[in-house]
């Protein structure tokens, strides 16, 4: 076991500078992707109805949700991802919840009100064109993005994503300056 710890602390330490910085993910089911990838060019819906970018976040890193009222697993994940938000520093960080829901904000917007969510908004994914263009295959589905805005890394199904070791691992990646 030691040297499966120091050979994974080895190749981390010689990763690619566009590689997330350290610490490895908490969990294995977290995939790296090694090299990152660019993020799709579709727009997602803001909570306001308006057409949204996810290069307006260029500088933070962003963890992207896709999930829906009628997943279960996303439903239980969806408390631990707004602690999340209002754990991380909004200069640095941006989490977004997008909803796959057909039934748009009025579905989800309520749904979320009735979860008691403070910081998650009904952004949508209405026509899926993310969703597609991501290739995603299960719900929930999270991305995470470097400051660069590409993807370093996924996770097909739910995590405790306000857990310190998360926290930890996300910090690391937009330390303060």
């Amino acid at each position: 076991m030691i040297f499966v710890i120091s050979l994974t602390a080895a190749l981390w330490s010689i990763a690619p500078a566009s590689s997330i910085a350290a610490p490895p993910p908490p969990t294995d089911a977290v995939q790296l992707l090694d090299p990152p990838q660019a993020l799709p060019a579709e727009d997602y819906v803001d909570a306001a109805g308006t057409a949204a970018s996810l290069k307006a976040f260029a500088g933070k890193v962003v963890v992207l949700n896709f999930w829906a009222t009628w997943c279960a697993p996303c439903v239980k994940e969806l408390p631990s991802l707004d602690r999340l938000s209002g754990l991380l520093p909004p200069d640095r960080f941006k989490v977004l919840a997008l909803s796959n829901d057909r039934g748009g904000a009025k579905q989800a917007a309520p749904f979320l009100a009735k979860l008691g969510l403070k910081h998650l908004a009904a952004d949508l994914d209405p026509k899926s064109a993310l969703t597609r263009a991501l290739g995603l295959r299960v719900l929930p589905t999270t991305y995470v993005l470097d400051q660069e805005g590409m993807i370093v890394a996924k996770l097909e199904g739910m995590a405790e994503w306000d857990n310190p070791a998360f926290v930890d691992w996300l910090m690391a990646m937009a330390p303060p300056q």
